[in-house]
């Protein structure tokens, strides 16, 4: 999942390739999911480097691309069980570190 080594870390990885790798690959999922063309654009000047991701992340066009994921995330998480919750997030630590 690495990049090509020219893509420096992103500004809100502080210098660590691995978590700006992971974040790139996070950033192009969620912008091949939306149809927003405006989230399009700002994620593309993300990944081309042109802008930050701290730069963008309180931006209109970021929480518009960004919102209905993560109200379709929050309603699945509320359905969860504790136990399923919790599994959840030992998946989450386990994939993290691997």
């Amino acid at each position: 999942m690495t990049d090509t080594p020219e893509q420096p870390p992103l500004d809100v990885a502080r210098g660590n390739q691995e978590l700006s790798d992971h974040l790139r690959a996070a950033l192009r999922t969620l912008r091949d999911r939306s149809d927003n063309a405006d989230f399009h654009r700002v994620v593309d000047d993300v990944l081309a480097g042109r802008t930050g991701l701290r730069d963008v992340f309180h931006s209109p066009a970021f929480a518009a691309g960004l919102d209905p994921g993560v109200r379709q995330f929050a309603r699945r998480y509320e359905e969860l069980s504790p136990q399923e919750r919790a599994e959840l997030a030992e998946r989450g630590k386990a994939d993290w570190h691997t």
